[in-house]
């Protein structure tokens, strides 16, 4: 099982969560999201889903980001 978790910043600053998320290897995948605007979604297994929360929150002290929401991942057939 995954979860979503949804993440509202800067476009531009996007790239920057990508190279923080890659220092934590498979910690978390990050897609740009159609469903809300400016949003990013950031898919995490559910076994690591706390430690992905918590690193969110650490780097909104370097970034403008919010943390929208969180769910279950519907997965794909």
């Amino acid at each position: 099982m995954e979860y979503d978790i949804y993440v509202k910043m800067p476009v531009e600053e996007t790239h920057i969560l990508g190279y923080l998320a890659e220092a934590e290897e498979h910690l978390i995948n990050i897609r740009h999201s159609e469903l809300i605007d400016g949003a990013v979604k950031v898919i995490v297994p559910a076994g690591l889903l706390e430690e992905a929360l918590q690193m969110l929150e650490l780097i909104k002290e370097e970034l403008p980001l919010e943390i929208i929401r969180y769910e279950p991942n519907p997965g794909y057939p």
